[in-house]
């Protein structure tokens, strides 16, 4: 199939980031179910929902990127779906905990091909000024996808059972892996007016070029550091669903009900509204996009406190929910828009690859397992371990906002390297 819409490439990415989150995350919806099923501690949950998952998915995305620089990316995004697709459907069918950890894994593994190639090629369609939209949108995947996990967890769950529903997700994603195979990719750098002048030679070329952008652009390694410090807390909601069931005192419907609803309202104004606004705003602002993030960030963390504080019978509990579905989604559009203006064409993949690896392994993965270790081995005799535990790991987005800041120091003159290479 050929198109030369950006739009048509904008809503198939965000239909498979959606599908993508959906696979990933639905996981976490289902916790109580599956940590009892398999009699997993704490700290064994937060090693399958986060570092098995996140090491594979982390380390295979650089190569993943730095091969879509290369070869294919529409054919390195299909084979990935059918792999985590195949995965999803084998979770379902893990009889042992051991089976459980493989097929997680691999759905690490297949996952990896999506954004590195998805986000290169959104970069080949759409102008530098309407990046940060595009990064936006196409993160609308997250909220969206985690929403209808929780969503389905609550309302499919109690009829079908995990097990059904992960089989049923797993064929799904199969199917639509046939048109993906077949979609026509759009041409590199097309719409920087490059096209294929810029190409590496060699996977070692790309890693070569992507080691010397980042310790040559101080902007561009703040912008990875800060979006790693960034998602530490975010890979604590590995726990949410088993923190409000434990220590809130919801059941897993009612707060995956909740948290499904107000993760696709806030987190799609999040995405959207963050990306539109870190173009609209960022281009004015003398630190670009990342000052854009710092002086956001500063107004919405004191609300975003408020959520392992007060009880679930506040009203500020529910104002302070919907802020966290905002800010977990908020910075992608930026994030990315930056990278993408960072770099140049030719190591945008392994750029975004290398990205992805930090922030999941040195980000989610250490958040979710630090989460679980904290909670049954330095603060199990609080009365709420978990609680606590979230307070405390909350304060590494308090060092991810003086990161962005400064990134936003050097963006400018970085940016103007940049812009002078490729001329």
């Amino acid at each position: 199939m050929k198109t030369r819409s950006p739009y048509f490439y904008l809503l198939i990415f965000l239909f498979l980031n959606v599908l993508n989150f959906i696979d990933r995350n639905i996981l976490f919806a289902f916790g109580n179910e599956i940590k009892a099923d398999f009699n997993l501690t704490n700290t064994q949950w937060g090693l399958v929902s986060g570092i098995v998952f996140l090491f594979f998915y982390a380390t295979c995305s650089i190569f993943i990127g730095a091969l879509g620089d290369r070869l294919s990316r529409t054919k390195i995004i299909a084979i990935g779906l059918l792999l985590w697709s195949s995965m999803t459907a084998l979770t379902g069918m893990a009889k042992n905990v051991s089976l459980l950890f493989l097929s997680r894994a691999f759905i690490g593994v297949g996952e990896s091909s999506l954004t590195p190639s998805a986000m290169s090629m959104l970069s080949d369609v759409f102008p530098r000024e309407k990046r940060g939209m595009a990064g936006g949108i196409y993160y609308f995947g997250i909220p969206l996808g985690v929403g209808l996990g929780f969503l389905i967890q609550a309302t499919l769950g109690p009829i079908f059972g995990w097990r059904k529903i992960f089989i049923g997700l797993g064929v799904i994603g199969a199917l639509v892996s046939i048109f993906i195979y077949f979609l026509t990719e759009p041409i590199r750098g097309e719409i920087d007016g490059k096209q294929n002048q810029e190409k590496s030679s060699s996977l070692k070329d790309s890693l070569k070029d992507t080691y010397k952008a980042i310790t040559s652009s101080k902007s561009l390694f703040f912008v990875i550091l800060a979006g790693t410090l960034n998602n530490i807390p975010i890979g604590v909601g590995s726990f949410d669903s088993i923190w409000a069931v434990q220590e809130r005192g919801f059941t897993a419907v009612e707060y995956n009900s909740l948290f499904g609803l107000y993760f696709i309202i806030g987190g799609g104004i999040g995405t959207i509204v963050g990306g539109y606004l870190s173009d609209l705003l960022g281009n004015k602002l003398k630190g670009g996009p990342m000052h854009f993030l710092f002086y956001s960030y500063l107004i919405m963390t004191p609300i975003i406190i408020l959520y392992r504080i007060v009880p679930p019978d506040s009203i500020w509990f529910y104002i302070s929910l919907f802020f966290i579905s905002i800010n977990i989604s908020f910075f992608y559009g930026a994030v990315f828009s930056t990278i993408q203006n960072l770099t140049s064409t030719k190591i945008r993949g392994t750029v975004i690859g290398l990205w992805v690896l930090s922030v999941n392994i040195f980000g989610i993965a250490l958040g979710a397992f630090l989460t679980g270790f904290f909670a049954d081995n330095i603060f199990n005799n609080y009365q709420e371990p978990l609680t606590i535990t979230m307070i405390v790991m909350g304060g590494f987005g308090v060092l991810a906002m003086i990161c962005y800041y400064l990134a936003g120091i050097w963006y400018r003159e970085d940016l103007a390297k940049v812009n002078k290479d490729i001329n």
